[in-house]
């Protein structure tokens, strides 16, 4: 579609990486906390965050990412995740830079069908992201920590974007 939406992809990408990398030093017990509002456990956010992310390639592009994970499945580890992460986040990249104005995609669940132009998805898989990212940062604050800065300023800065004067 374009560079802008490119480096939405870019920073979602980055920010699940920094989120995996912040929790391979937390505890099994860290890991498995929960806090009402939330969706679930730091685990539980991660898994659901990249199968999610997964199902969002495979609707717009017609096959899965390379490497996924399945948040029905018992617990892959970080490596696995992050692979997980790099793979599907690389595809959600090269699908922004295509022209998705004119396509149309279709969902069908076992209670409903439904069709929505492909950037709908697009955006909603970025919007996901940031939403249950925003989760386990609260979850990591009520475990008495500070969570990773996972913010476009925090990445403009990793990448060299941001520049004080």
């Amino acid at each position: 579609m374009d560079q802008v939406l490119g480096y939405f992809f870019r920073q979602n990408l980055w920010a699940n990486l920094q989120l995996i990398d912040f929790c391979r030093g937390l505890s099994h017990e860290q890991l498995d906390f929960a806090v009402p509002g939330t969706m679930g456990s730091l685990r539980g956010i991660l898994l659901h965050i990249l199968g999610a992310e997964a199902r969002y390639v495979t609707g717009l592009r017609g096959s899965p990412p390379e490497r996924a994970v399945d948040e029905r499945t018992p617990w892959p580890g970080f490596d696995a995740l992050a692979e997980a992460a790099r793979s599907s986040g690389e595809a959600l990249i090269a699908l922004a830079s295509e022209d998705l104005a004119a396509r149309q995609v279709e969902r069908r669940l076992p209670d409903r069908a439904f069709r929505v132009p492909a950037v709908t998805v697009l955006v909603q898989a970025f919007q996901h992201g940031t939403d249950h990212r925003s989760q386990a940062q609260t979850i990591i604050t009520q475990l008495g920590l500070q969570p990773p800065a996972l913010d476009v300023w925090a990445y403009a800065r990793a990448v060299g974007d941001f520049v004080e004067l």
